[in-house]
Formats: structure tokens, sequence, C-alpha cells
């Protein structure tokens, strides 16, 4: 099947471009990275010592964390080739054109909890449980993007009911984030390297723009009144941010 307007088209073109550009990087990348960077994986448990109960340490495995940038660019890159081929574009055209879109928020609800949870990995959480909680809270805040959309599907005017617990569920894990990075960084010298700062700081900035970017489209603010400008302007904002953190968790692992 082929597109039925001009902007199915445009649409199916914009995605087809982008997901071919992650599907390229997310293959430079896996060809380039560094595997002797790990990192461990540990839980915590009581032990009975000669001092008493103490809490201990062990890990559960360790895996190349640059591996995971090439991962959630070859989702992206799936996702994209998926809407844009010919079975489903028809589909995906008419979705748009009722202000909504699934099959972003179920690879945003995957890629994006990937993003974060190796980014917050390299500030030092690592306990297993700590990387469940911010994975189940990241996809949980993306599904509400999803709820967002079809809920208001039947409403007349916007309901900010799921915004608003997608933006509550989404910052539990950049506070604890954030205060791994300070107490790191303010107590241990060269705790945490440079370009995991630097990725920590650029992505929750990418973070919040796709907030606004919803924000804008239910506002009906300017260009946002069509939602298909929102809908690329998310296009854009996937493929400049998962870039931008594959690069350079990539990079700053081989030491680059």
């Amino acid at each position: 099947m082929k597109p039925e307007t001009k902007l199915g088209k445009q649409l199916q073109t914009f995605n087809r471009f982008a997901g071919l550009f992650h599907l390229i990087q997310a293959i430079a990348l896996f060809f380039i990275l560094n595997s002797d960077t790990k990192i461990p994986v540990i839980t915590r448990f009581f032990t009975d010592t000669p001092e008493g109960i103490r809490p201990v340490s062990e890990t559960l495995f360790e895996f190349p964390i640059a591996l995971i940038a090439p991962i959630f660019l070859l989702l992206s890159a799936i996702a994209h080739l998926l809407i844009s081929a010919p079975f489903y574009i028809q589909r995906y055209e008419q979705n748009i054109a009722k202000g909504i879109n699934p099959p972003r928020w179920w690879e945003y609800s995957i890629s994006s909890s990937l993003m974060l949870v190796v980014l917050l990995m390299l500030g030092g959480l690592i306990e297993i449980s700590a990387i469940v909680l911010i994975f189940t809270l990241n996809f949980i805040m993306n599904l509400m993007g999803l709820v967002m959309e079809k809920y208001n599907q039947l409403t007349e005017k916007v309901s900010w009911l799921p915004f608003n617990i997608g933006v509550v569920a989404g910052i539990v894990p950049w506070i604890m984030g954030g205060l791994y990075f300070w107490v790191s960084t303010n107590n241990i010298a060269d705790a945490i390297p440079v370009y995991a700062q630097f990725g920590f700081l650029l992505t929750f900035i990418f973070f919040n723009t796709f907030a606004i970017n919803m924000f804008l489209q239910y506002k009906k603010v300017g260009k946002w009144k069509d939602y298909p400008y929102g809908e690329k302007a998310y296009i854009v904002l996937s493929l400049v941010s998962k870039s931008v953190l594959g690069w350079v968790i990539v990079l700053g692992t081989m030491g680059v």
C-alpha cells in the first residue's frame, strides 16, 4: 500500500531516513565499541558475621556498557522502518490524522529506558533493584504518553492526568541519578568519567524536550497546532538524542 496523501509520503520518507540513519550508526558503533569496559551489576543482602548481621554485596554479572548504544539505536531503526513499511504506512497515516502514534511510545518505552539505565549505571546505580526500578519507571513514563494520546481521543477538553502521572514517574530516576552523580563527584575524585557527566546533562535536556513537544502539541502553540508537526519533532528529537548519547558512550569508553 502507498500513502494516501502528500503528508503521508513526507512522513514515510522522514521515517525511512531516520530509520536508515539509526541503523547505519548502530552498525558502525557495534564494530568500533570497546567491549573491555564493563560495569558490574550487584545485589546486596544481609549475612551473619562474628560482628553481627551485616550487609554484603555480590556481583551477579558484568557486561560491556558500550554495547547498549548500538542496541537502542537498532531498536529505533526497526521501529522507524516498520511504521514506514508499505504494509503499515496507511494505518500510520490514519493514526497521525487522529493525533496518535502507538508504536512510537512502545519503542520509546524500551529504547529510552535502556539509555537511562546505562547512563545512571555510569553514575554508580549498579544494584539490580535500582536498575529494575529505573527501567520500570521510565517505561511507565513513556506509556503515559500513549495513554495521553489514547485518552484524549475520547474527550472534548484535554485531560492532563496521564501527562502529569508520566512526569511524576519520569522524574524519580533523574532525582536518584542526580544524587549519585552529585555525591560521587563531590566526594570521590574522578569517580564518574567526564563523558558520563556530559551524557547525563545532555540526556536530561533531551528527555525534557519530548515532554515540551507534547505540551506544545496539546496546547496548540504555533506550528504545534498541526499534530504532524509535533510528530516530525519527535522523530528529530529521537534521532538526535540517541545519536548523541550513543557516540558519547562508545567514544567515551574508548578513551577518545
